[in-house]
């Protein structure tokens, strides 16, 4: 797992932020520009890129010393939040992703997912994105953010996440649990039926017009956050 500090001021609070499988940390620095000029005021570090779920030397020192912790994962980083080692959580919210990834059920069709596996490539990369996105308009933000990785390179970390699932290789417990689920009622990706049934108990916000790609929606972090509040 990689990870990038897009803001360490010494404030009380961290957010960390899982991308979903395949990014890098330019949303997560987007979606924080955006949030400072809303008010956002504690600090940020983002996780992406799954190759690995082991975290690089010092993450724990890095975030143990802050008093609050909040994680907001989206899309595979849900799941990939879950098998993070991480100290004491105060509120963490999910968006569009659940706790198992690839599951006729509760994640996505499985079928769905090796297709994806079986033809990755640069022009289904960009097929895959509108799909993803749903519309023009959220397209054309995800292309001004969108990660700077090679295709093969997503396409092995998609290989490696398969691995991890196929052989139960991650044993970890997370001692802290998600406080609220958002689905997206158009995500193409996790279908919205398969994240209600996989959130039951769990406090949920729905957002009938929203795709997998949350961000033309959720404009800045507080957006995210006032789910919690609901």
């Amino acid at each position: 797992m990689k990870t990038a500090w897009l803001r360490k001021k010494g404030a009380e609070e961290l957010l960390v932020f899982f991308n979903g499988w395949g990014m890098d940390h330019r949303i997560a620095a987007w979606l924080l520009h955006e949030s400072l000029s809303a008010g956002f005021s504690g600090d940020m570090l983002a996780c992406y890129d799954y190759h690995t779920l082991e975290t690089e030397e010092g993450f724990m020192n890095g975030i143990s010393r802050y008093s609050r912790i909040t994680v907001v994962a989206w899309s595979f980083g849900v799941w990939a939040a879950q098998h993070t080692e991480l100290p004491p959580i105060g509120r963490a919210i999910a968006i569009n992703g659940t706790l198992h990834p690839v599951d006729a059920g509760m994640g996505i069709p499985p079928e769905v997912f090796q297709a994806t596996l079986s033809t990755y490539s640069d022009e289904n990369r960009l097929r895959f994105n509108r799909r993803m996105c749903g519309t023009r308009e959220a397209l054309e933000l995800f292309s001004c953010i969108a990660p700077e990785r090679e295709t093969s390179d997503q396409l092995t970390e998609l290989k490696r996440l398969q691995e991890h699932l196929l052989n139960r290789t991650i044993t970890r417990s997370a001692a802290w649990h998600y406080n609220h689920a958002v689905i997206g009622g158009r995500d193409c990706v996790f279908p919205p039926q398969h994240q209600l049934h996989a959130w039951e108990g769990v406090p949920q916000t729905v957002i009938a017009d929203m795709p997998h790609f949350p961000f033309y929606y959720f404009r800045n972090l507080q957006e995210v956050l006032a789910c919690c509040s609901r």
